[in-house]
């Protein structure tokens, strides 16, 4: 079975090729909320990873974004970059090793590499529930991304058990996706802004043949930073200083200022509502003001879109299809500047889906790979200049290798010898970066520091002349092979798959640190002794009805309460007042005496829990101190059942949950659904 993964860092896409087309698997669409349920959204797997609010238990994608308190996203990132505060090496004879993000889930860190294998290994679950086997895929990643981003998510990929047959560049995959569909030869430029990175590359597609000509783009530059401004816009209209938010309610108000996002973006919306939690008052977000908020990201943007160009020497009119993917250049202002900076429309978003497209291509090259596409050769060139680091007075100097936009297979070679008599080894230092600037700048990235050992230190260096050949695959994968020149004997044969100069794998010691994570998700993770992390950021919600201490609760069946519309219930629109505690609290004890000897858990949005009024959130704190009610970001019926799921629970609720029986059969078996109604003011379970 021939597959692509569009690995991403908002969300990812797995795609298969079908025999004469592309199929995009739903590997998660029975989690998908109701209020994220857009056209095309079950296609996507968010490649976010966190813990459970109750059970301290991992979950992934759908579940981890809008079901849990602190969800942990943009992974992707982190796998090409060094951390914060990372120390540099002050030596000016050699370069800084880079160090590698780590994510902390509940007490125990993880690397970032451990945690994409883990979301990689989730996708392949979901493809097996699918009735479908992922043991080997093309896999994408941007178009500039690092040796670092490179190597780390073939290394996740294969950590998960997933063969690489291939690393694409994105840009590339969905010029081969739409090329499929639309058939044609000449030049595309392909505009991918996504979640996180911005990559604007220039192709041919000739006699079969895909061909990157140029390719700029920025790493850190996308759809999260639009988030952030929305964030200080809605702040500034609220009279707040943006500063003034607390990491606790960012993280409270990310995935409403994302849909919020995504509604200003959608043809015809000129204005947004948007209700901040904590019961601040809502304020209306017009597009004007976002789009005037956003300018200076897209005009960021639009500087590689420029370079592109220019680095290929041609004009906008030469080109014969300009393609836009990934979600943020779904933005109207992104779309209308790309025209206006091009002088020509692009492509329509129905003729290359912006979400899926990279995937499709990612399969539609593994097929190529596997000889089931005739006539059609996708070749891939290098994003970087490869070469040597060395010393140049005060600065490290970079000789190139291999220059940037070399087809892969590319191939190199330079020679190497002792600067003195009596050297016992020579040192190559090989990076990656811009040839055109010194190694110490920042867009330069060590792949490895190799020690090769002089055979005879006494004789002349011209006499120790080592032959070294550089070798990137069509994965674009580094391979070094040195020779002596004057025995012929062979000092090395290897492909770098490190970063350390010890020559340690990036790959050691991951496989065991996979393993414990991915326990994860049967075992509650570790919690610091003052409770959960991320308390700060839960709402204070209780219900005013002693409960059982927890020992005695731990041999006792569940019973999960859908209190979403108990707080309200009997209310109209013309008495608007805040949700009552006072009402949860009759609720829930009318269901304590239906149902003796049960643990009943309440589980009600944060909005909900943060409309309380002020005189009843005594009751809310006690409730969170005691566990007795759980909040989540989401207000759908769906986070109610993944609750009750995880503790395999009786369900009661005011509403009809049976439209959700496909997702959770289980909810279909006798005893676990139980309806409330308020008749007058008594509580009936029907």
């Amino acid at each position: 079975m021939t597959f692509g993964i569009d690995f991403g860092t908002s969300n990812s896409v797995v795609a298969r090729w079908t025999g004469h087309n592309t199929e995009v698997i739903r590997v998660d669409s029975a989690s998908l909320p109701a209020e994220w349920n857009r056209p095309g959204f079950d296609e996507l797997f968010p490649s976010v990873v966190s813990l459970r609010d109750i059970q301290r238990t991992l979950c992934f994608g759908w579940a981890a974004k809008c079901e849990t308190d602190d969800p942990q996203d943009a992974v992707k990132r982190m796998l090409a970059s060094r951390p914060l505060g990372a120390t540099e090496d002050a030596r000016p004879s050699s370069l800084s090793v880079p160090g590698e993000h780590e994510v902390w889930l509940g007490d125990e860190p993880f690397r970032s590499t451990t945690v994409a294998a883990a979301i990689f290994d989730r996708m392949r679950h979901g493809v097996r529930r699918n009735l479908r086997e992922l043991e080997e895929a093309v896999v994408t990643v941007p178009a500039n991304a690092t040796g670092a981003a490179r190597y780390r998510t073939r290394a996740a990929a294969r950590l998960a058990g997933i063969k690489v047959k291939a690393l694409i560049n994105e840009p590339t995959a969905a010029a081969v996706s739409y090329a499929h569909d639309y058939p044609g030869e000449g030049c595309f430029l392909v505009f991918d802004w996504g979640g996180g990175t911005i990559d604007v590359t220039v192709l041919e597609h000739y006699d079969g043949i895909f061909d990157e000509l140029a390719s700029r783009g920025i790493t850190a530059l996308g759809g999260l930073e639009f988030d952030e401004e929305l964030v200080r816009l809605v702040l500034t209209k609220m009279g707040s200083h943006p500063d003034r938010l607390t990491r606790a309610e960012a993280r409270r108000w990310r995935r409403h200022v994302e849909l919020s996002k995504i509604a200003l973006s959608q043809p015809g919306t000129d204005q947004v509502l948007f209700e901040p939690l904590g019961g601040h008052p809502p304020v209306v977000i017009h597009r004007e003001e976002f789009e005037e908020a956003v300018r200076p990201l897209v005009r960021r943007a639009l500087v590689p879109l420029e370079e592109c160009l220019r680095d290929v020497g041609i004009e906008a009119n030469a080109l014969d299809a300009v393609l836009m993917i990934g979600g943020t250049s779904q933005i109207p202002l992104v779309r209308e500047e790309v025209e206006r900076v091009l002088g020509r429309g692009v492509v329509d978003a129905r003729e290359c889906n912006p979400m899926t497209a990279v995937a499709r291509g990612a399969a539609i090259t593994a097929a190529e790979i596997d000889g089931l596409i005739p006539n059609t050769t996708i070749s891939v060139a290098t994003s970087h200049d490869l070469g040597l680091s060395f010393s140049a007075g005060g600065n490290r100097g970079f000789a190139t290798v291999i220059p940037r936009y070399s087809t892969l297979p590319a191939r190199g070679t330079r020679s190497a010898m002792p600067a003195t008599r009596g050297a016992s080894k020579v040192v190559l230092e090989i990076v990656e970066g811009d040839g055109e600037r010194t190694t110490d700048d920042e867009r330069t990235f060590p792949l490895a520091r190799l020690e090769l050992p002089v055979l005879r230190p006494q004789a002349e260096p011209s006499d120790n002349v080592f032959d070294v050949d550089y070798r990137y695959d069509r994965d674009g994968i580094l391979k070094v092979r040195v020779v002596s020149r004057s025995t012929g004997a062979e000092i090395l044969d290897e492909e770098l798959d490190c970063f350390g100069p010890d020559g340690t794998p990036i790959a050691q010691g991951l496989d065991r640190e996979l393993e414990r994570l991915l326990r994860r998700i049967d075992e509650p993770a570790a919690t610091s002794a003052t409770g959960r992390p991320g308390d700060d950021a839960r709402s204070p919600v209780s219900e005013p009805v002693e409960e059982p201490s927890p020992e005695e609760d731990d041999s006792r069946p569940a019973l999960v309460v859908d209190g979403r519309g108990i707080m309200t219930a009997g209310r109209t629109p013309a008495s608007p007042r805040p949700p009552s505690m006072k009402i949860l609290g009759t609720a829930i004890a009318e269901v304590r005496r239906r149902f003796p000897g049960y643990r009943v858990v309440t589980v009600l949005s944060r909005d909900l829990a943060d409309s309380v009024d002020y005189e009843e959130r005594h009751l809310l704190e006690r409730g969170v101190a005691e566990e007795h009610i759980l909040t989540v970001p989401s207000a759908s019926p769906q986070a109610v059942l993944n609750v009750a799921e995880q503790l395999d629970a009786v369900v009661v609720s005011m509403e009809d949950l049976s439209r959700f029986r496909v997702p959770h059969p289980w909810l279909a078996e006798p005893g676990r659904f139980v309806k409330l109604a308020k008749v007058e003011r008594n509580w009936v379970f029907v």
